[in-house]
């Protein structure tokens, strides 16, 4: 092997400025009855989530691209083998060098960015402009970048030099409504929706041998939208400028659908383009008291949103629909700076595909439709039952899973509160059955890992395309190789196991906000239970990954403390089975304990032993030489909250775990009878285990 050091000298990449314009001229129109574009043609300039960053803005308008430290690009030989090559710039630079290795005897003649491992034919690079795009400050657009040079020029000493050219289009944004009739300083820019006349974003390849050809279409990946998502929302008391990256081609004349989307209102207009859109170049979009006006743009009050969840509850048959471009909870849902899969609550899916059901004619297969308005249609035949329904980026259910959702039929009441009063007097007002419970008292539930939005079943069979799936012994397991949240949403109907088994979790890096609840104090007893810190409260929102209906989210891990009596919140130390109860705070037993809500409750709240699904292959837990499957025996139930470990690296999270039920001193093929443990942790998060459901 040999080393190279690349030098990108003279490297102010700049998104674009007006001076030296080559191509394309300055356009303007005094009327603003159309997009105003201004370009130019000299150049602004995924696997490894590298990217570059923007060093600061001319008074253009341009932006000036910056290396970060650690970026990667790839590096073709002469043998056209991809390499990767590392920046080593320390801070953030607009030149830099970049070192990596090739075979000895090869010669460096393309290279490309951002680098992609599944990049192997130099005149077919991967890339994708996606057409839901998320915008923070300048730095978002750098996230999509795309960039390559098809010459290198070799400086000797094993040092060569080459300069990179970009090749998508930049839209600049300038929001002016302080003018406006109407629009209150106290507005804030929550989404831009574009419908244009030509392609603007989808997937695409380009050929490094020839890249004056641009971006060469994959068939059926093409998008006419583009949608921007303010994930800090401008406020709208001062001009608001904003990018989004777009494909090149041919708009010039084409109609333009445009939307604009504040707290409080929407303007709507159509337009047309005065330029098409070129490499290097970028085309600005005003948005003004003018535009609005000669536009002849309605602006409307925007109605009260629609509230979202990754669950939807119905108890009548009939047809049903949800809205399907929002996941989770929507915006609000996402925590910003926690390594979330997406900073965007909004996507564009293409179709839609029921794919699994534990009641069989639960739901109709054949009736379950993606529609011109945003929402996904179904047809319930009974009004009991689970299932998950998906969308695709495609048509015709092809392309990627998008997003995911469980339709949860509740029977023919929908579910009530109950009250929980806590060891330390706090109250928590919770669900009166398990999340996916075929009814109120059912051992029949959906089972969750930890952090995941997705249910999985514990019954003995369910139904894929209308054919039933025995799955008491095993469940469909995805291995995955990188470990991912983005992976685990392409497959719900898995559960997800890391091909490192990094101590049992499914992710290669702890993420502790998946549900919203970092609070990581660790199990010491006596003060977990009786300190004032055991309170009702969940340290951050409900996030896009819970999987509760609307209103609801995973429990806190203080909602159990009042179940049992002794100061540890543990009955397993108590010696005798029969002893034990004395230690629980339950009404009576009946295939799963009825725990007190508080002290003088004489009903008590249901919680059945609905088992769990082993991590590793899928399979409900079994114990000992009996092999008994644990639904009917034993139950887990996670709470939002990880647990601190202490000395070990073990990504624990905290759970309430049921043990098996004797009335007399005797086992039972469990083997833990009668022991109730309100806080536990050992269980891996890649176990599937149940959920109750707190208001939030």
């Amino acid at each position: 092997m040999k080393n190279f050091g690349f030098f990108l000298g003279g490297l102010s990449v700049v998104l674009s400025f007006l001076t030296a314009c080559s191509e394309v001229d300055e356009i303007t129109n005094d009327s603003d009855n159309y997009v105003s574009i201004i370009g130019s043609h000299d150049g602004y300039g995924s696997f490894m989530n590298s990217r570059t960053q923007v060093g600061g803005a001319a008074e253009s308008g341009a932006l000036f691209m910056e290396w970060t430290v650690g970026d990667m690009i790839g590096v073709f030989s002469d043998k056209s083998v991809n390499n990767p090559f590392k920046s080593n710039n320390t801070i953030p630079e607009a030149n830099t060098t970049f070192s990596g290795e090739m075979e000895s005897g090869d010669i460096p003649r393309y290279a490309y960015y951002p680098y992609n491992v599944n990049a192997t034919n130099i005149d077919a690079i991967p890339v994708v402009v996606p057409t839901d795009q998320v915008y923070a400050n300048e730095n978002s657009i750098a996230s999509y970048d795309i960039k390559a040079a098809d010459v290198i020029v070799n400086n000797g000493s094993g040092k060569y030099k080459l300069n990179m050219r970009q090749m998508v289009s930049l839209i600049r944004f300038e929001i002016n409504l302080t003018d406006v009739q109407g629009f209150g300083v106290d507005e804030k820019l929550v989404r831009v929706e574009l419908e244009t006349g030509a392609p603007v974003s989808g997937e695409y390849t380009y050929s490094l041998s020839n890249l004056d050809g641009g971006l060469t279409p994959v068939s059926g990946k093409q998008s006419n939208s583009l949608n921007i998502t303010f994930s800090a929302q401008p406020s709208l008391e001062s001009m608001v400028v904003a990018y989004a990256v777009a494909v090149p081609g041919n708009q010039y004349n084409k109609e333009w659908n445009c939307k604009f989307i504040t707290n409080k209102h929407q303007v709507v207009f159509k337009t047309r383009a005065l330029a098409n859109f070129n490499a290097g170049s970028y085309y600005t979009i005003p948005l003004n008291a003018t535009v609005i006006k000669n536009n002849d743009a309605v602006v409307e009050d925007i109605p009260e949103p629609e509230e979202t969840a990754n669950c939807y509850m119905i108890n009548t048959t009939g047809e049903h629909s949800f809205l399907a471009t929002v996941i989770g909870n929507g915006q609000k849902g996402i925590i910003p700076g926690a390594g979330f899969h997406t900073e965007t609550a909004y996507i564009s899916p293409k179709s839609a595909k029921l794919l699994w059901q534990d009641v069989n004619g639960f739901i109709d297969p054949l009736y379950v439709e993606l529609r011109s308005d945003g929402r996904c249609y179904y047809r319930a035949d009974r009004n009991t039952g689970n299932a998950v329904i998906a969308v695709y980026s495609g048509e015709n259910q092809t392309g990627e899973i998008l997003w995911s959702w469980h339709i949860w039929g509740v029977g023919d009441e929908m579910p009530s509160d109950d009250v929980y009063t806590n060891k330390i007097g706090d109250q928590f007002t919770v669900m009166d059955r398990t999340l996916g419970a075929l009814s109120k008292t059912s051992e029949y539930v959906t089972l969750y890992q930890w952090g995941r939005k997705d249910p999985f079943p514990n019954s003995s069979v369910y139904y894929v395309d209308g054919e039933a799936k025995e799955i008491e012994t095993s469940f469909p397991v995805y291995v995955s190789q990188a470990g991912t949240i983005a992976e685990t949403v392409q497959h719900p109907a898995e559960l997800q196991k890391y091909i490192d088994n990094f101590h049992g979790n499914w992710m290669a890096e702890t993420n502790n906000y998946l549900w919203g609840d970092t609070n990581e104090s660790k199990n010491v007893y006596p003060d977990y239970l009786n300190a004032t810190t055991a309170c009702a409260g969940w340290t951050d929102v409900k996030t896009i990954y819970d999987p509760s209906p609307v209103g609801y989210r995973v429990a806190n891990k203080f909602t159990w403390t009042g179940f049992v009596k002794r100061s540890d919140g543990d009955t397993s130390g108590v010696s005798g089975t029969t002893s034990r109860l004395d230690y629980i705070n339950y009404v009576k037993y009946e295939n799963g304990f009825y725990f007190k809500r508080n002290d003088s409750d004489t009903e008590g709240v249901f919680y059945p032993q609905t088992g769990c699904r082993f991590g590793s292959n899928g399979t409900m837990w079994s114990a000992g030489q009996n092999s008994v499957l644990m639904r009917g025996g034993t139950a887990k139930y996670w709470s939002a909250s990880p647990h601190n470990a202490g000395s070990t690296s073990e990504p624990y999270s905290a759970y309430m775990m049921i043990g098996s039920y004797t009335d007399i001193n005797s086992s039972t093929p469990w083997g833990s009878e009668n022991k109730v443990k309100v806080y536990d942790y050992t269980s891996s998060r890649r176990d599937a285990c149940a959920i109750r459901c707190v208001r939030e």
